[in-house]
């Protein structure tokens, strides 16, 4: 008699994080709060961004900002994002290559109940294990830079498939890398994720900020007109 039995280990993890998931983020949309996950890889230009982000949404409007930082171990990124005054709880993982919702509930209740008008998620740098655990966000975009290659879209397909935008960032450095085809990036992401938006960036410069930074408004509204309905 064979008694051979198989646990589907990952599948029942994943299902109680995203129960707990959906339970988060429908208390977020009750409190107005629009919350955006921002993965990428480690130098991909996430706090960067962020800042930049940041500072395109204050020019219309005084909207209340939080971000949560998720690193492996330091508070590096986190002193960056309060030295730019924003209010800013850092989750490390103590070595976790992802975030999932015991940590986000936590690193969110750390903020005593400050209401917020957008809340980011600032991911470990991990183009892998974060695709898999949903963070409770009501969005979630992925970082390419130029200077990792387009063919990131070719090596890590999971993560394109799951996000709703994708920024390329570090735009500035297309004169040094001949060899970013944003084309056949662009191409690829779409055949994986037909409903990806697409933005191209630079922190440095400002290009594509005005944009993204507009877009990402729009996702707000459109997230608590859901609410009215």
């Amino acid at each position: 008699m064979n008694d051979t039995q198989f646990i589907e280990v990952k599948k029942n993890i994943l299902d109680h994080n995203d129960r707990i998931a959906d339970a988060f983020r429908a208390e977020r949309t009750k409190d107005r709060t629009f919350l955006m996950d921002i993965m990428g890889s480690p130098g991909a230009g996430k706090t960067s961004l962020l800042l930049a982000l940041i500072a395109a949404l204050r020019r219309e409007g005084s909207p209340e900002i939080g971000v949560i930082e998720a690193d492996l171990e330091s508070d590096v990124d986190a002193l960056k994002i309060k030295a730019a005054g924003i209010p800013s709880v850092e989750l490390n993982t103590k070595g976790v290559c992802h975030v999932e919702m015991g940590m986000m509930k936590q690193a969110y209740s750390a903020f005593a109940g400050r209401k917020f008008d957008y809340l980011f998620l600032e991911n470990i740098g991990n183009l892998v294990c974060p695709a898999d655990f949903d963070t409770g966000c009501h969005r979630r975009v992925m970082l390419l830079s130029v200077p990792e290659g387009w063919d990131k879209v070719c090596k890590y397909p999971p993560m394109f498939g799951i996000v709703d935008a994708l920024i390329v960032t570090k735009c500035d450095y297309l004169p040094l890398n001949p060899d970013f085809d944003m084309q056949a990036l662009c191409d690829h992401a779409r055949v994986l994720n037909p409903r990806l938006q697409i933005f191209v960036t630079s922190a440095r410069t400002g290009e594509g900020i005005e944009e993204a930074a507009a877009w990402i408004r729009s996702q707000r509204e459109e997230v608590l007109a859901s609410q009215t309905k």
